[in-house]
Order: structure tokens, then C-alpha cells, then sequence
């Protein structure tokens, strides 16, 4: 008899672990199971009746390393490669990313030329802070905050200009409690290694993670490397991707039940059986995509050490309002702006969606709100409607818009990006060698463990499965 493989969670990750399933010479027996009645967990996109989409999760892929590859050769497994749209590396909204400081938009530096040149908000220029890490002392640590890593090493300025923000645009977090090793573990390493990141990179060029030969012979990753990819997308939104992926599983006979929650895992021998409102599932093994904090009760049953270690893990809420105005209104074209956290305004940062990839004469923009910040913020409940708000006087204030939006989507996406806190990778490696000595048939994947980008989740669930 096959063996049979239940996927909890019907995300990205549980996605593509079932599709990776699926790849196997010996096929398993694959149950799907997932919570809600969709999949795709929170890449969601709206396509209204004239075509215009809104982006309420993730909207772009990246191409560098093996996991982008990885990505792009999944979505040509899947048929999609006529449907690919990408921007190159010499594209506006890869190039210029804008900071909103004292209620400017500052461009922030792009270039070598720019790199040696004084530019606001920062006092002096960028490379100077090369000349700091040269002369800052090794601080010996297995782990610290992400802040307080850049701030030693670089300065007060890049780490509160540039590490802030773009741990409140990745992580919707507080760079101040975000982990170096989790986050920038190449720049740690070298640093613990040679006292010096800079020279230290230099140093342990040949040490760069090698990248896929298979990966590299695909035509989509081809294409990309050969036309400079920075970012890319699928015509129609990202949701297609899901569709996709949603149609290929199925193809490989993969069980899907959606609207079903699990309510926990219990033993029975060498299997592991799930139970739910339904009925319980007995299983050879179990692959869990479901965010750690959901999991954390599930695995109780059996070891509640277990469940307190997933349990530690941290959450964070974010806003997100998708607004449209007629017109061309942004005067500087970019990927966006955002708010670093010594600033008063509510939002963590502003995508300008069209931009990037257009849609006919209008504008859109995504605004992003709360994250670390939502319950000081917002309160536990704050209603859509002023959410919206908020959004629309950013975007007044700070873009110069005067017009009114013609049309909004506002969501708020509760629990939505882990928080790999100082001491994550502790967390994680502990509680895969739990499982290891208590010989559970369980692996653990998804954005929980080991990166927040769709990328990193899609790889995890590669991972676990082959």
C-alpha cells in the first residue's frame, strides 16, 4: 500500500509541497487539508469586471539565489511562462525606493556616485560607514538584534534610516527586536569569522552559496538572468499562480478538503492520525505548512514542549488598502515608499502598484499600516472604514493627491508575518530535533521556520518533501 502524506495548510507552502509530492517516482497518497474555503493563504488578488487588479498580499518575486530560481522554474513547470511579466534591473521601480522623513520623500541611494555623495535624510555619505565598520570592534554573540548589529557596525544612521525600514517593509517588525542571525546570517558569520563585514565578505567570496545547475537550465531562468530580472509577476495577479498550482495538484490526484480545520494530531505507533470535526485521518506522515502558532495547539497531544517552543514564535497584524485614482499622479516613479519608526505618521510604508506594472491611465497604491505597531496603533478591532482613512490622508499629504480614490479594497490580515526575533534559530533547530527524538513522522515548513518570502516558504516546502 502507498504511503500516505497529509499537507496541513493550504498556502503557498502547502501548495507546493503537494505539487512537489506529486514529482515523486513512487507517489504518495496526498491529503490536502486546509482551514479556510480557498487556498493560497495570503496572496490574494482582486480582479475587477474591467480588468483592474488589487494586490492584498504579496505581489512580486524575486529572482537572485536558488530559491528565486527555484520559483521561476516552478511557475514554467506549471505552464505559466507566456504569463510571466517582470521589470528589469534598470527599471524605476527597481532603482528608486523612496524614504519618508520630517514629510519629504527622500530618494534613497542607487548608485556608486550616489553612494559618495551627501543624501537626505542621511547627514554624511553612505560610504563613510564602510570606513566605521573597518575600525568597529568584533562583538562576540551567537545571536543580537538586527538594529543593534547594522548600528555598531555601520552607524546610528543607516541602521535608524535603512534597517528600520526596511524591517518594517519586509517584516512589518521592529528591526530593534529582529534577529541578525535569521535576517543577515552571511554579514553575522563574517563578522564573527574576520572582525570585519565588509573585508570579511571579500574574504569568503568562494564560501557564497553555489547556485542550482538544474535550476539554471530553464528557459525562464534564462531569460531572466539574460534581460536582468529585478522582479516579476503573473498577468492577471499573483492569485494565478495559486490557481495554477491548485490545477496541478489536482491533476496529480492530491485529496483537497477545504473548510477543514484540524483540531489536533495524536500518535497511533509509527503513524500520526489527524483529527477533525469530520472524522480523523490515519497517516504515514505529516508535512505541516500552517503557521507555527496554529500548530502549536495541534501538536499538544503528544509533546507539549513542542507546542510551547512553536507557540513562542511572534505575530504581527497588518493593514493593507488598496486605493485607485484616474490618472498618472506619481511625480517620481519608484517602488514606493517607507516610514521609518521615528516618524509620526501611522503607516509603514506606501507601493505604488502601478508603477511598477501599469494599468491603463490611473494610479494605484497599496498602503500598509500596523504591523508591530497595530494594537498601539489601531486597537484590537479598528473598523475597515478608518483604516481607509488614514490611507487616504497619507497618501494626500505625502504624494500631493488632491483627487479622491474611485474605488478601495481595505483588509486587515491578522497574525500574517512571523517575527524572527533574537533567538529564532534556536527555537526552530530545537524543536526540528524534538521532533527528531521523539521520532515523529512530522516536518515542519512554511514561512514560520525559515523566511518570509514567498521564495523562501516555496523552497521550505521543496524541502521538506524531497
Amino acid at each position: 500500500m502507498a504511503e500516505s502524506v497529509a499537507v496541513l495548510g493550504g498556502g503557498m507552502a502547502g501548495l507546493a509541497a503537494a505539487h512537489y509530492l506529486g514529482q515523486l517516482r513512487i507517489l504518495p497518497r496526498v491529503v490536502l487539508m486546509e482551514a479556510s474555503h480557498r487556498l493560497g493563504g495570503w496572496v490574494s488578488s482582486t480582479t475587477y469586471p474591467d480588468k483592474v487588479v488589487f494586490e492584498h498580499g504579496p505581489r512580486t518575486l524575486r529572482v537572485m539565489g536558488n530559491a528565486g530560481m527555484n520559483t521561476l522554474a516552478l511557475a514554467e513547470d506549471l505552464g505559466l511562462t507566456d504569463k510571466v511579466v517582470s521589470i528589469s534591473y534598470s527599471h524605476p521601480s527597481a532603482k528608486n525606493r523612496m524614504l519618508l522623513v520630517d514629510g519629504k520623500l527622500h530618494k534613497l541611494p542607487n548608485s556608486l556616485k550616489t553612494l559618495f555623495t551627501k543624501s537626505p535624510p542621511f547627514s554624511k555619505p553612505l560610504a563613510l560607514s564602510a570606513l566605521r565598520d573597518m575600525r568597529a570592534p568584533k562583538v562576540i554573540n551567537n545571536d543580537e538584534s538586527l538594529y543593534s548589529f547594522v548600528n555598531r557596525r555601520f552607524g546610528s544612521e543607516v541602521a535608524k534610516y535603512a534597517i528600520d525600514p526596511m524591517s518594517r517593509g519586509i517584516f512589518a517588525g521592529n528591526a530593534k527586536e529582529l534577529s541578525v542571525n535569521c535576517i543577515a546570517r552571511r554579514l553575522h558569520d563574517v563578522e564573527q569569522k574576520h572582525g570585519t563585514v565588509l573585508v570579511g565578505l571579500l574574504k569568503d567570496r568562494k564560501y557564497a552559496a553555489k547556485l542550482d545547475p538544474d535550476l539554471q537550465n530553464y528557459e525562464l531562468v534564462k531569460k531572466a538572468k539574460k534581460e536582468k530580472w529585478s522582479v516579476w509577476s503573473v498577468t492577471g495577479g499573483l492569485e494565478n499562480l495559486v490557481t495554477a498550482l491548485e490545477k496541478n495538484v489536482t491533476e496529480n490526484n492530491v485529496d483537497i478538503k477545504k473548510n477543514t480545520p484540524v483540531k489536533a494530531i495524536v500518535r497511533s505507533g509509527d503513524k500520526l492520525v489527524i483529527q477533525t470535526e469530520q472524522k480523523e485521518l490515519e497517516v504515514n506522515r505529516v508535512i505541516s505548512c500552517l503557521p507555527s502558532n496554529v500548530m502549536s495547539a495541534m501538536i499538544q497531544p503528544i509533546s507539549p514542549k513542542l507546542g510551547n517552543l512553536l507557540s513562542s514564535i511572534p505575530y504581527v497584524t497588518v493593514g493593507i488598502v488598496n486605493l485607485e485614482f484616474p490618472g498618472h499622479l506619481i511625480d517620481e516613479p519608484g517602488f514606493g515608499y517607507l516610514v521609518p519608526s521615528s516618524e509620526p505618521n501611522r503607516i509603514l510604508g506606501v507601493i505604488y502598484d502601478t508603477c511598477t506594472f501599469p494599468q491603463g491611465d490611473r494610479t494605484i497604491l497599496t498602503v500598509m499600516m500596523g504591523g508591530y505597531w497595530f494594537k498601539d496603533l489601531f486597537g484590537d478591532a479598528p473598523s475597515l472604514e478608518s483604516l481607509l482613512d488614514v490611507a487616504v490622508s497619507e497618501v494626500q499629504q505625502s504624494l500631493k493627491i488632491k483627487a479622491k480614490p474611485t474605488r478601495h479594497h481595505v483588509r486587515i490580515l491578522r497574525d500574517c508575518i512571523p517575527q524572527y526575533v533574537v533567538g529564532h534559530s534556536d527555537v526552530v533547530s530545537n524543536a526540528r530535533k524534538l521532533i527528531k527524538d521523539l521520532k515523529l513522522p512530522l516536518t515542519l515548513a512554511g514561512s514560520s521556520y525559515d523566511g518570509v518570502g514567498l521564495n523562501d516558504v516555496i523552497m521550505s516546502a521543496k524541502n521538506a518533501v524531497l
